[in-house]
């Protein structure tokens, strides 16, 4: 048996054990959970916002795969559940899918889908913090992933022949195929899943190998001060570098993350080192913005540099930031005092704000 402890206020630690999933709950249990906030099984893979376009769709072959998750680069991923063990035929379920959508036109694709054509599907992502990804890059992502969508296999127990088959399929035919399979703990009227994602690794050396040189550009900045700030701060954070022009770092708190952003035209670039405030409420991300605020002045915080702030996007979010300028993104590759000023900035926030968060948040 495996526990899982949670420790209160008054240091009380209560447990929640962990149990058979599949003994009390149906498939559907398993879809209706990762339906509602697909980030439960896409969380590892990527750190981009994903929508759910449609569930149980009815392909032209008949046959309907449990999910169909886009991310905000277009990037389609089909997801198959199984409330038990995972049979190898839920494997070839997964093929027959993606052959089924590789031969559909996006007008055949969008009249399955809750989304009406890929421009709709476009704006549904918030796409200010992504200013150089426009409608034209994102078509053509879309399309290309049409033809070759991620697929995913979610289970409660992954067998051998599955891990062996769909490991082959990765290192051999480049096929970005992962399998999740997760503990379940309950007590009472509390539930907790955690998954753990197979073959994370492979899965991202096939997408660097489709990156493009300037894709290649911020994964190479990301890694390095990502690898600086883990030994900065160790154990904050166990993210990747990523191909995008930003790369989150988690704040502890599910509607607010720490971000290293490049911001501007390709020739006239700055780092941003931001604090994002996204909850649902527009009136709780200005508060939140105010507090943070308030205690950077009223504690004398060490907070380096000027401190901006500013509300972004159309749900209202916030964010506090500090900011250099860099100029070309080649510039930022070979500038050793920009790396030391994003790591020791990040670190700042994270240490200097996060138990202002947490006091907020308690």
């Amino acid at each position: 048996m495996s526990l899982i402890g949670f420790r209160r206020e008054d240091d009380e630690i209560e447990y929640l054990e962990e149990v058979e999933y599949s003994e009390e709950h149906l498939e559907d249990d398993l879809h209706e959970v990762i339906h509602s906030d697909p980030r439960l099984v896409m969380g590892t893979l990527t750190t981009r916002e994903n929508v759910v376009l449609g569930s149980k769709l009815q392909l032209p072959t008949g046959k309907e795969p449990d999910l169909l998750v886009c991310d905000k680069r277009g990037t389609l991923t089909t997801i198959e559940f199984k409330r038990d063990r995972s049979p190898r035929s839920a494997a070839t379920q997964l093929f027959d899918y993606a052959s089924s959508l590789a031969r559909m036109d996006q007008d055949e694709f969008f009249d399955l889908t809750d989304y009406e054509s890929v421009e709709e599907l476009y704006r549904a992502f918030d796409h200010e913090e992504d200013s150089e990804f426009d409608i034209d890059d994102f078509e053509r992502e879309f399309t290309e992933r049409l033809e070759s969508p991620q697929l995913m296999l979610v289970a409660y127990t992954m067998t051998d022949d599955v891990r062996r088959m769909t490991r082959w399929l990765r290192d051999e035919h480049d096929l970005k195929i992962n399998c999740v399979e997760f503990d379940y703990y309950e007590k009472n009227d509390a539930e907790m899943f955690v998954p753990t994602i197979i073959g994370v690794d492979e899965t991202q050396e096939i997408k660097e190998q489709e990156e493009s040189p300037k894709q290649k550009k911020y994964r190479r900045f990301f890694a390095e001060v990502l690898g600086r700030f883990k030994e900065e701060l160790p154990g904050v954070t166990s993210r990747s570098a990523s191909s995008d022009s930003w790369l989150t770092i988690p704040a502890g708190h599910t509607d607010v993350e720490f971000v290293w952003h490049f911001k501007g035209d390709p020739g006239d670039k700055e780092l941003h080192v931001v604090m994002n405030f996204q909850f649902d409420e527009s009136s709780r991300n200005g508060e939140m913005l105010e507090t943070m605020q308030s205690a950077i002045e009223d504690r004398s915080l060490d907070i380096s540099g000027e401190i901006h702030s500013e509300g972004y996007g159309s749900s209202g979010y916030t964010r506090l930031y500090v900011k250099r300028e860099v100029g070309p993104l080649d510039d930022a590759l070979e500038d050793e005092d920009l790396k030391v000023w994003a790591v020791g900035r990040l670190a700042e926030f994270h240490e200097h704000l996060t138990p202002v968060l947490n006091e907020e948040l308690q």
